[in-house]
């Protein structure tokens, strides 16, 4: 009997000296950021396209991460190059957006849809419509969304005047 009381003592002294950090393996509480909603990603959007046809770039590029790609190769810097020289040389811009898809995932969304964009050019009273499929993902960064990445194609028959498509 003293044999199993002594044996009972041990076994309560052995686990309760056991380190607490190994009884509870549980990972430390840290702080994801919120999910990105569809209604936000749709809002983002709406304010992209509207800024964008304001031909303000400054305003317009704080819509990028300063780490965005787009078109899998053009680093913030050629990003923003690009849509100066699109802006001085447009007397106008009209952006059509309309959006296929939105998924949500832990850290980002993804949004596809379609686009038109009409520019009537400063120079000469021509104007070139460029449309495709498109692409966005946007993330959190500072609670602010932002367009990580951009990809987009073109429809080129539309490039071509008398192109017997729209």
């Amino acid at each position: 009997m003293e044999l199993k009381k002594f044996a009972f003592i041990f076994v309560i002294a052995f686990f309760s000296a056991w380190p607490v950090s190994l009884r509870a393996q549980v990972s430390p509480p840290f702080e994801s950021p919120p999910v990105i909603t569809e209604v936000e990603a749709r809002r983002f959007l709406d304010e992209y396209v509207a800024q964008y046809v304001r031909m303000d770039v400054e305003t317009f590029m704080t819509f990028f991460s300063r780490k965005a790609i787009e078109n899998r190769m053009l680093t913030y810097a050629d990003i923003r190059e690009i849509y100066q020289r699109t802006f001085e040389n447009s007397h106008s811009l009209q952006y059509d957006l309309e959006i296929y898809t939105v998924q949500t995932y832990k850290e980002s969304t993804t949004v596809t849809g379609r686009y038109e964009v009409i520019q009537i050019f400063r120079a000469n009273p021509f104007k070139k419509v460029y449309r495709g499929n498109i692409k966005w993902e946007l993330i959190r960064e500072g609670g602010v969304l932002k367009i990580k990445e951009i990809n987009y194609g073109r429809d080129y028959q539309a490039d071509q005047p008398g192109h017997p498509y729209p």
